[in-house]
């Protein structure tokens, strides 16, 4: 099935790393294929992204959205995942896995940021494993401006 969430993420810190948002699959079984990413700001500020894989949730984000039958591409089932997207801020930033797989600057201007597709012929996406996520995170110590973020998903 294909799905898609998105939402606003609030302005992290000025501290490298933070995060912005975080696709989470706490599913024990299920892995999921991010097929895209896309992120536009709301404002025109400066703003700097890293998509890395994240090992640890963390907690207590701002907002979270938990995809409904409304997500389904085709609207006939609730992704079994249960994958949850969750936005800046963090009370404990989600632990970030390794370097990150892709990095983006964002131009000081309402709207700016990207759509990056990640599914080919023969790739179905980036593989996200169960118990893991997929984060956009600042890679200076700057502010990530607020953003709308969506991730594309197949499972």
């Amino acid at each position: 099935m294909r799905w898609s969430i998105g939402g606003r993420g609030l302005a992290t810190a000025a501290t490298a790393n933070h995060v912005l948002a975080q696709l989470w699959n706490p599913s024990s079984t299920v892995p999921i294929f991010v097929t895209g990413v896309s992120l536009a700001q709301t404002g025109a500020v400066v703003s700097n992204s890293n998509l890395t894989r994240s090992s640890a949730r963390g907690a207590t984000p701002t907002s979270t959205k938990t995809p409904t039958i409304a997500s389904d591409w085709e609207r006939k089932i609730i992704p079994p995942s249960v994958s949850v997207l969750e936005l800046a801020t963090f009370a404990t930033q989600p632990t970030l896995d390794g370097e990150p797989l892709f990095k983006w600057n964002e131009a000081a201007t309402i709207g700016a940021g990207f759509i990056v597709p990640f599914e080919t012929k023969d790739i179905p996406g980036i593989k996200i494993l169960p118990g893991a996520g997929l984060c956009i995170s600042t890679p200076v110590a700057v502010i990530h401006q607020v953003a709308d973020v969506t991730f594309f998903v197949f499972e």
